[in-house]
C-alpha cells in the first residue's frame, strides 16, 4: 500500500488529501475506565502527554483508546 495510490475501483482511485491546510494525521486518546479524552490534535505527541497526565491523577485510569483520523481524496483515474 503506497501512500499515493492505496485502493482502485473501477475507475476512482483513492490518494491521501492535497490540499495544503489539511494535516497529515489528527490525533486523540480517550481513556477506557472513564471515556475522558485528550481532545484532536495535530501532534500525536500532546495526546500521549495528555494521557500520562490522566493517567497520573486517576488511580486505574491507565487504558487508552487512540484515534487517529487520516484524509483522503477520492478521484477518477482519467
Amino acid at each position: 500500500m503506497s501512500a499515493e495510490t492505496i485502493h482502485r475501483h473501477a475507475d476512482w482511485v483513492l490518494r491521501r488529501e492535497p490540499a495544503p491546510e489539511a494535516p497529515p494525521a489528527v490525533y486523540e486518546v480517550e481513556c477506557t475506565s472513564c471515556t475522558h479524552s485528550s481532545g484532536a490534535a495535530d501532534e500525536a505527541g500532546a495526546v500521549y502527554e495528555w494521557a500520562a497526565r490522566h493517567a497520573a491523577l486517576g488511580p486505574g485510569h491507565t487504558g487508552f483508546r487512540e484515534i487517529v483520523h487520516r484524509f483522503w481524496r477520492a478521484s477518477p483515474t482519467s
